[in-house]
């Protein structure tokens, strides 16, 4: 009987051994893998034809434009219930070249590219110098990609072609202009008419050190026909010098206005000792150093800076401190 129930057992146990390998359960896997996408982004530019006239066909590779790549859940799950979508972005490198790697799935995915469109001036390319041009918008890209699959790189490439937005109202002599004055910062002044009186206390202009930046703000570059920004620096006594590229004042629509600024100033405000009056005035010693802090950036304007005219004693002042 022992041994009639140790038989059943045992055969009992193998068929459940046997019952396991053959199962045969569902395994769920992923059939997802990836894909490349990849390009090369350029734009258009004006270059001689090799006579005496230009072609706007050439082209040079741009960086730092965005791309974007969008594959639905929908499409690379097909036949789920999956929502939403994965988005991918790179951006184009020095050579104008990107490379974004996608997820997708054996069948193929349909995946919305974007190339991000801009706004710039449409150049002009001689002999290796870029000369600005007027300013135009350089239209995107947005395409479907059909069928992409594992393992199946793509390539989309884009050659921006510019529209301007701007014109030349008229034809334009260009000329040239200069602005010049003086940069200074208020010392405390401490001044007495002789060694032996009482001090009196003021404020005095001193200049700025030299190397400090001006900038000037030219509201109609002739050439872009846009705002365009200058910027200089001051020599050891203070002073700096702008050279504009204008236009006369016969050209219309052209106001020719120059914003000037400094920007903020961190030092200390010292005193400044005198000794006398007037032409006698003679310094009493070494400025006395006072607290640390900042300067208050100013401006000053000046309107109307046409060829050939020179508008000199265009001075900024710091005068407001603020003690840290």
């Amino acid at each position: 009987m022992k041994k009639s129930l140790l038989i059943l057992s045992t055969a009992a146990i193998l068929f459940s051994c046997k019952k396991d390998k053959t199962a045969g359960d569902f395994t769920q896997t992923d059939v997802t893998g990836t894909a490349i996408v990849k390009g090369n982004v350029s734009k258009n530019v004006v270059i001689p034809n090799g006579g005496s006239g230009w072609n706007t066909n050439g082209r040079v590779n741009l960086a730092g434009v965005t791309v974007t790549i969008k594959v639905n859940k929908s499409s690379l799950y097909p036949g789920s219930q999956a929502v939403g979508a994965d988005v991918y972005s790179g951006t184009t490198d020095a050579n104008g070249n990107y490379a974004i790697s996608v997820k997708t799935n054996a069948t193929g995915v349909s995946a919305l590219l974007t190339i991000d469109g801009f706004n710039a001036t449409l150049d002009t390319l001689i002999n290796g110098v870029t000369k600005p041009g007027l300013y135009g918008t350089y239209t995107g890209l947005q395409t479907t990609i059909g069928s992409l699959q594992i393992g199946a790189n793509q390539v989309v490439n884009h050659n921006f072609t510019a529209s301007n937005l701007t014109s030349n109202p008229q034809t334009i002599a260009i000329g040239s202009a200069v602005v010049t004055g003086s940069v200074g910062m208020q010392f405390v002044l401490k001044s007495r008419a002789t060694p032996t009186s009482a001090a009196v206390f003021g404020t005095t202009v001193v200049p700025v050190p030299a190397g400090t930046k001006v900038y000037l703000d030219f509201d109609k570059d002739p050439t872009t026909l846009a705002t365009k920004r200058y910027e200089t620096t001051v020599d050891a006594s203070g002073n700096y010098t702008f050279n504009l590229a204008t236009v006369s004042s016969t050209a219309t629509s052209f106001n020719q206005d120059a914003s000037l600024w400094v920007a903020d100033f961190s030092r200390t405000r010292d005193t400044v000792l005198v000794v006398g009056t007037g032409t006698a005035a003679i310094s009493g010693g070494a400025n006395i150093t006072g607290k640390a802090g900042v300067y208050n950036n100013t401006t000053n304007f000046t309107s109307g800076v046409y060829t050939s005219e020179i508008r000199n004693a265009i001075n900024l002042s710091y005068t407001s401190f603020t003690a840290n």
